[in-house]
């Protein structure tokens, strides 16, 4: 019987056909439980194709909203959908298909999707159909790259002068985003850096806001720009000051202060090892009549001396100098009259002083009036060519230096006598008389003799 049901299969073709087609069913059943179908979604950026084609008009075109943004998904089997990405895909609109007959500001430009990989596999759905575009005048401007670094370089070093090359960049585009820019500026890191160092970079365009402007519609003369930062040694300078002018009378000034009292600068080796200080000049800080301390803020950058030297934070330029004053304290001191040393005086008179001392007054700073003891001073008289008779004369006093000054002139009262003279006497009736031979000195004055010697032989004589 079986051999009878062989023969019947092998003899009929329709029952092979049918064997192959069940063979086929059942391998994609099995197939597709293995390796089921997905899909995947994707937002890709639209690539603009023949730009020129409107730049030739005079227009360039602007894209409406996001429509430049390639909305689709893929489906297939797992296995090809799964690891693809949008870098698999080719998304482009040409311009040059634009229909300028179109109604409305508005052009649709169709959006061309196809796989780079696997493109007999999967299936490409479009949700964003068309780009939608406005024509705009064409705008073209140019503008300065400025030089960035960024970073902090090695351990004693500073960013100096970073250069841009070329510096002058051409950019074009719709009027409507060109004029957006405000700045372009080139960037290099220096991060860590101690020496000279450049980069290849891509010139970046930024708004008022600082914030960054990218758009396919925009074309620059120079896509990439050379950027050179050098870099310096630093060193910290202290600040001098040189103060000009005295203060009030009886006051004296006592120093300076700065804030800060040192800066950091930047420039070569050679240069920075030739200075020691930054000084402000004479005659910047004047404290001429001043009763008080007295601040005054400079701006030390003409006072940095070599050409090639520079701080490393400019906004340290402002230096408050701060001049201290203080007022003199005063003391009195009741000199001696004996000490007085009295030069001049005549060999036939005598002088004595009214009353047993000298006021004198004495100012210096409070440290230095303590250490001033009466013993420290000295003063003198002079009486040359003084008659006898009673004179009021200017005590000249010295003292032991000169952070010590008499406040005021110091007078003494003195009486010349002359040794020689008779005094006159009265008789009864009232009336001058012969002068007595005794004569003598007012009782409780301090008086200044001759050598006795020499005064007794005048007596005798």
């Amino acid at each position: 019987m079986l051999r009878k049901m062989m023969k019947h299969l092998v003899n009929n073709p329709w029952l092979k056909v049918l064997s192959v087609l069940l063979s086929v069913v059942l391998w994609m059943v099995v197939v597709k439980m293995a390796d089921p179908d997905f899909t995947k979604p994707f937002s890709v950026p639209v690539e603009i194709l023949n730009k020129d084609v409107i730049r030739a008009m005079g227009k360039v075109p602007d894209i409406v909203g996001d429509t430049d943004i390639a909305v689709f998904y893929i489906s297939g089997p797992r296995s090809y959908v799964e690891d693809m990405t949008g870098d698999d895909f080719s998304v482009t609109a040409d311009l040059s298909q634009v229909d300028l007959t179109q109604d409305g500001e508005r052009k649709l430009i169709p959006i061309e999707i196809s796989a780079k990989k696997n493109d007999k596999k999967i299936e490409i759905v479009k949700k964003t159909v068309n780009m939608q575009i406005t024509l705009e005048d064409l705008s073209e401007q140019k503008f300065v790259i400025s030089p960035e670094a960024t970073g902090t370089p090695g351990d004693g070093c500073a960013i100096g002068d970073v250069e841009v090359i070329p510096n002058l960049l051409q950019v074009s585009g719709p009027e409507s985003i060109v004029s957006q820019i405000n700045r372009v500026s080139a960037s290099i890191n220096v991060d860590g850096v101690s020496g000279d160092v450049s980069d290849n970079v891509k010139p970046t365009l930024y708004d008022e806001n600082g914030d960054m402007i990218s758009s396919d519609l925009l074309e620059m003369n120079q896509n990439v720009v050379t950027i050179r930062a050098k870099i310096l040694s630093t060193k910290s300078i202290p600040i001098r000051c040189q103060v000009s002018g005295a203060p009030a009378d009886g006051y004296e000034y006592k120093g300076v202060e700065y804030a800060p009292e040192e800066v950091l600068v930047k420039g070569e080796a050679s240069l920075l090892n030739s200075i020691s200080a930054i000084n402000i000049p004479e005659g910047v800080v004047n404290i001429e009549g001043e009763k008080e301390d007295k601040e005054v803020v400079v701006d030390i950058t003409p006072y940095l001396g070599e050409s090639g030297v520079s701080l490393v934070d400019e906004a340290t330029n402002q230096i408050l100098v701060r001049v201290l004053i203080e007022k003199k304290e005063t003391k009195m001191f009741s000199f001696p009259v004996e000490r007085i040393q009295v030069t001049g005086l005549d060999p036939d008179f005598e002088l004595t002083f009214s009353g047993n001392s000298a006021q004198i007054s004495v100012r210096a700073s409070r440290e230095e009036i303590g250490t001033l003891q009466t013993g420290d001073i000295n003063a003198a008289l002079d009486v040359s060519g003084l008659e006898p008779g009673t004179h009021t004369l200017q005590l000249n006093v010295v003292l032991p230096s000169d952070k010590f000054e008499v406040v005021d002139t110091v007078n003494v009262q003195v009486t010349i006598t002359d040794k020689n003279a008779q005094p006159e006497v009265e008789d009864d009736e009232g009336q001058e008389g012969v002068n007595r031979p005794d004569g003598g000195g007012a009782s409780g004055d301090t008086m200044v003799d001759r050598d006795e010697n020499d005064a007794g032989q005048d007596r005798e004589e």
